[in-house]
């Protein structure tokens, strides 16, 4: 059985995914871009809230991460604007007018070990913390602050449906394109047209 030290950033990432499905989150997406920045998970409630969860192995990791503008230029905090010269078009659908500029909440998973030899008043007050043990076990070591109580729109969860979407589709064809390779049997795919014969 892994240790707690041998955590690496999926295994947390699944153990989150385990732990929000139990509190009855529907929606949780790996990797996304929602607002100016990517998130490693982001769970939306049943009520519509967004959490977001960044995965941290270690300290430094942690530390690096304090340095982005989201933590530094408060945007997590007091809502301040994301610099105007980033790019809103990689968020989510919807109104650019009424889009979330930060989510919820907002949380750190880490491995227990890395909590634990931490000192105290490390983190942001708005931040939860979560730590993983070595037998996959969360906690919740503090709960997030509500950061504001605008709730995803269905546009927007129907934009994240679509980004879940097109990233399974890439992965299915680099996966396919990756075999046909190490086999040598490349097909041409005009050849492949299952769905206009339906």
């Amino acid at each position: 059985m892994q240790g707690s030290n041998d955590l690496i950033a999926a295994d947390i990432a699944w153990h989150m995914y385990q732990y929000a499905s139990s509190l009855g989150h529907a929606w949780i997406t790996p990797n996304v871009l929602v607002y100016d920045w990517e998130s490693d998970l982001l769970t939306v409630s049943p009520d519509g809230f967004a959490c977001e969860i960044e995965i941290k192995v270690s300290r430094s990791d942690l530390m690096n991460d304090l340095q982005k503008p989201k933590h530094r230029e408060g945007i997590l905090m007091n809502g301040a604007k994301a610099s105007i010269a980033r790019s809103a078009s990689r968020r989510i659908d919807g109104d650019p007018s009424t889009r979330p500029i930060r989510p919820n909440f907002f949380c750190f998973a880490l491995p227990c070990s890395v909590y634990r030899g931490m000192q105290r008043g490390t983190l942001p007050p708005y931040a939860g913390i979560y730590t993983v043990d070595g037998a996959g076990r969360v906690f919740e070591e503090k709960r997030p602050i509500l950061l504001h109580d605008r709730r995803m729109t269905q546009n927007e969860l129907l934009g994240l449906a679509r980004r879940m979407h097109v990233r399974y589709w890439a992965q299915v064809g680099r996966e396919r394109r990756t075999a046909s390779a190490e086999t040598g049997n490349v097909k041409d795919p005009s050849g492949d047209r299952g769905i206009d014969r339906a």
